[in-house]
């Protein structure tokens, strides 16, 4: 074992030695591992990786999935360079034997040891240790004991960090010494926004609408990701907004002629399920009567949205995926809503919904 250690470190300093021996002159973009970063999965299909992500963490497996070792970066910009003829963020590695490797990335907003550090529900990544397989890499989001044997509940003291998940294909990489290889990962982003909007039909009761008389409660069991992104078997979390707000529209002579109430929730990512009773579930609840003003299948609700973007033929999962800022406006009378309209506000989209599609 100790000399096939030894072996490996010789076959590394080697690979090391050569690249460093190159003349200043020379390209050193010719030079070892090269993975490159695109966060294009998205409605833009433009790629945001520079401008959204603050930090990622490239996790490295060899070709039976056994983990050897990772690489952070925290200095997104430093990333950038020109790589056979495009703009790219990428990891340049040197260090890397020769041979086939599996890679698997991570990121945030910001550095993970950042987010660890920061209030409110984190996403909390399992630690690896030499060899271990990479089923294994899990990332958990962080959840608090419901009272009285109620349901999980997700911190709302502040927004979730965003986390991204990216991988390379199903056949491993080949590495070659005393050369250049380029593979690139394709970021997915799992972190979600919604933004709930309460409008009251009642001609006598739209200026009293007061976000404050609301709750507002996602319910899903998407807590725990698996090492490919799939959701693994978990508890029914309970999402609360992080930010509750009023808006008010008003007459010529200063009166309010209208309150909208607001609730601003973050959340994981969404798996559609033909059968409605494994989707999330939107609850809204009046305060002062106890009474349930609507119960929805949130995830079939927001995956109408992708009817906007007809030209390129989304499924619901590739629409979820893609998206990750959502609008619901409920237009409720006699406290039940009555429709509610899925907004896509970049394209100045609304969709109506009838109460009785959303059950």
């Amino acid at each position: 074992m100790k000399l096939k250690k030894l072996f490996l470190a010789l076959v590394s300093l080697a690979m090391l030695s050569s690249c460093n021996m190159m003349k200043e002159d020379e390209d050193l973009t010719n030079c070892g591992l090269f993975v490159t970063f695109k966060y294009d999965y998205n409605l833009q299909r433009s790629d945001m990786f520079g401008d959204h992500v603050g930090g990622v963490t490239l996790y490295v497996f060899d070709s039976d999935g056994r983990y050897l070792r990772s690489y952070e970066s925290n200095d997104i910009p430093s990333m950038g360079m020109m790589l056979d003829g495009e703009y790219v963020h990428a990891m340049q590695i040197l260090d890397l034997p020769n041979g086939k490797y599996r890679f698997i990335a991570l990121a945030n907003q910001k550095s993970y040891e950042a987010t660890l550090a920061t209030p409110g529900a984190k996403y909390v990544r399992t630690t690896l240790s030499s060899g271990d397989n990479n089923e294994k890499l899990q990332v958990t989001l962080d959840r608090e004991a419901g009272t009285g044997g109620a349901n999980p509940m997700v911190s709302n003291v502040a927004p979730l960090d965003t986390l991204w998940h990216g991988m390379t294909g199903a056949e491993p990489v080949q590495v070659k010494n005393n050369g250049k290889t380029v593979t690139k990962i394709s970021m997915v982003r799992d972190t979600k926004m919604l933004t709930v909007s309460l409008h009251n039909l009642d001609e006598d009761k739209r200026a009293d609408m007061d976000t404050d008389d609301f709750d507002y409660f996602i319910v899903d069991n998407n807590g725990r990701l698996a090492y490919n992104n799939d959701l693994l078997p978990d508890d029914d979390l309970v999402y609360t907004p992080f930010h509750k707000w009023n808006t008010y529209a008003t007459n010529s002579a200063g009166t309010v002629t209208e309150a909208t109430a607001h609730a601003g929730l973050t959340f994981n990512r969404l798996i559609w399920s033909a059968d409605p009773n494994q989707n999330a579930l939107l609850i809204i609840r009046n305060k002062n009567t106890g009474k349930e003003i609507a119960a929805i299948n949130l995830t079939d609700a927001l995956a109408q949205g992708r009817n906007a973007y007809d030209a390129y033929a989304y499924s619901r999962q590739e629409y979820l995926d893609r998206s990750y800022d959502y609008y619901l406006d409920f237009f409720i009378k006699n406290d039940v809503w009555q429709y509610a309209e899925v907004r896509i506000n970049v394209l100045s989209w609304a969709m109506r919904i009838q109460n009785v599609n959303l059950k």
